[in-house]
């Protein structure tokens, strides 16, 4: 398993990586990195919050009335804050100290910051592959409170199914569930439990769908606890399955377990999405294969690589993983399977412990 990776020794990655890359130094804007080098998650409403690492050493950029919560952040991190009379710019023009190239997480910073900075002379460069390198390879610790998020999510998904009856109603039960999840330490929650044919439109909204006989049941959920989330899927049907479901599941079931034996270091992204979509589009007539195979999990909920057709990216040891392949039919619903599985010097190795069995609800 990977090392520990202290606050101290981010930064010094990113400089070590900012150095190779012909870089004087990275602007880090978006939460999960600056939570990777700090500990401090921030709130990103208007305010500029940063993260800067030179060759020279590294700054965090926070309004004044954030200070307060750097507690955790290194000390080789000087604290820079700003107050309402500024907006932060110059601040962080000073923290660069005199850099003229300057890596920055692309798909983040603010339009309006990027040119301020190009008017001060500084040339930007994208930066956010180089970090989320970094990111990607989880420590043991990591690992474990991305365990700990799924052991909360399955206490969630066998409390939803011991209590889902016909008549429930789709949003009231999502909002049980997150409010449970909350209860249980998370920070933030995305529950979305689809009956019927709402199933069968994987980002599909909850809403007033009443839950009847006979339908397919689809529970993802996520929550994110101690700053990292876990993400898992798992089905049901309201009495016995019908042919459509237990077939679909045995589909998807199979290119689950398929998938997930492919999650082994050196392997593409696109390799491990072919793995399921082979299996998954080969049973056509159960449905349509909506999505790739999954993707990196960690301080965000969606990370690189993404396991889809168009990505190349090998996979290394200590990127964790979400497969969870899926079938959909228009106007009877889905069926997808997820879990959270860690490439592992040995072989791909599950975080969750819970059944991938197709429950069977009471009817009544």
């Amino acid at each position: 398993m990977l090392a520990e990776q202290g606050a101290d020794a981010r930064s010094l990655g990113i400089r070590e990586a900012a150095k190779a890359a012909g870089l004087d130094g990275v602007i880090v804007t978006s939460d999960e990195s600056i939570a990777y080098l700090t500990g401090f998650r921030p709130m990103q409403l208007e305010r500029l919050f940063a993260v800067v690492v030179t060759e020279a050493g590294g700054s965090v950029v926070v309004p004044a009335l954030d200070v307060g919560q750097l507690t955790d952040a290194p000390p080789s991190l000087e604290r820079v804050s700003y107050t309402a009379a500024s907006d932060g710019m110059a601040e962080l023009v000073a923290a660069l100290g005199g850099v003229r190239s300057v890596g920055v997480e692309e798909d983040h910073i603010v339009f309006a910051r990027a040119k301020a900075l190009e008017q001060q002379g500084i040339s930007l460069a994208p930066a956010g592959a180089l970090v989320f390198a970094l990111r990607a390879r989880k420590s043991a610790d990591e690992i474990e409170k991305i365990r700990r998020a799924c052991g909360v999510i399955e206490d969630a998904l066998r409390q939803v199914f011991a209590e889902l009856r016909p008549g429930d109603v789709e949003w009231e039960v999502n909002a049980r569930v997150e409010s449970r999840l909350r209860e249980q330490g998370a920070t933030d929650t995305h529950a979305l439990i689809l009956f019927g044919e709402n199933a069968a439109n994987p980002h599909g909204q909850p809403g007033p769908r009443e839950l009847r006989n006979g339908d397919v049941v689809c529970a993802d959920l996520s929550a994110c606890i101690d700053g990292y989330w876990g993400d898992l899927t798992r089905c049901a049907t309201v009495g016995p399955p019908t042919e459509w479901a237990r077939r679909a599941w045995e589909v998807v079931r199979e290119a689950q377990a398929a998938a997930i034996e492919a999650c082994r270091v050196g392997v593409t992204a696109r390799e491990v999405d072919l793995a399921q979509r082979t299996l998954v589009e080969a049973a056509s007539e159960l449905g349509q294969c909506l999505h790739g195979a999954g993707h990196a999990i960690g301080l965000a909920i969606h990370e690189p690589p993404f396991l889809v057709p168009r990505i190349e990216t090998p996979l290394e040891e200590g990127m964790v993983l979400t497969i969870e392949p899926g079938l959909y039919q228009p106007g009877i619903g889905g069926i997808r399977l997820e879990d959270d599985v860690v490439v592992g010097v040995d072989g791909p190795q599950i975080l969750s412990t819970i059944s991938l069995d197709l429950v069977e609800l009471s009817s009544s």
